[in-house]
C-alpha cells in the first residue's frame, strides 16, 4: 500500500513538473512565432511595452516590404492585416548570422539601417527605424 502511494505521488509530481516546463515555454512567446526555423526573422507590429502583437515571418531577403502584411500570432492580433512596410517595432532573430533592417527600400542604408545579431531579440527598433522599415536582408 505504501509503495502505491509513493508511486502515485511520484506520478503527480512528474505531471506537475512537466506542466511547469511546458508553460515555461509560453513565457518566451515573443520568439515562439518563428521558433524552430533556423533561418527566420520575425518582425512584430508592436514593441515589448505593447505586447508585440501580430508578426511577419521573413525567411529570405526582401527589397521592399510593400504588399506584405502582419498576421495574428501567439502574441495576439494587434496590427494583423497592417502593412509590414513602415510598420515594424520589434524583431526577433532565429538566424545565426546578422540581419539588417533598412529605412529605405532596396537595402539602401544612406539614411538609416540597423544590424540585428544572430539569435538576438530586439524588443524595440532604434528611433530611426521603429515603424520606418522598408527592406530587410540576411547577411
Amino acid at each position: 500500500m505504501r509503495l502505491r502511494k509513493l508511486i502515485a505521488a511520484a506520478g503527480i509530481a512528474a505531471t506537475v513538473a512537466g506542466f511547469g516546463l511546458a508553460s515555461a515555454g509560453d513565457a518566451s512567446a515573443f520568439s515562439a512565432d518563428c521558433q524552430g526555423n533556423s533561418h527566420a526573422i520575425c518582425l512584430y507590429y508592436n514593441s515589448s511595452s505593447y505586447g508585440y502583437g501580430a508578426y511577419f515571418k521573413q525567411t529570405g531577403n526582401i527589397s521592399d516590404y510593400s504588399g506584405y502584411t502582419f498576421s495574428s500570432g501567439l502574441n495576439g492580433s494587434a496590427g494583423a492585416g497592417s502593412a509590414v512596410k513602415n510598420g515594424a517595432a520589434a524583431i526577433d532573430s532565429w538566424y545565426g548570422g546578422n540581419f539588417v533592417v533598412y529605412y529605405n527600400s532596396g537595402y539602401n542604408c544612406s539614411y538609416a539601417c540597423q544590424t540585428i545579431s544572430g539569435y538576438a531579440p530586439v524588443t524595440d527598433l532604434n528611433g530611426s527605424l521603429k515603424n520606418n522599415n522598408a527592406s530587410g536582408s540576411f547577411n
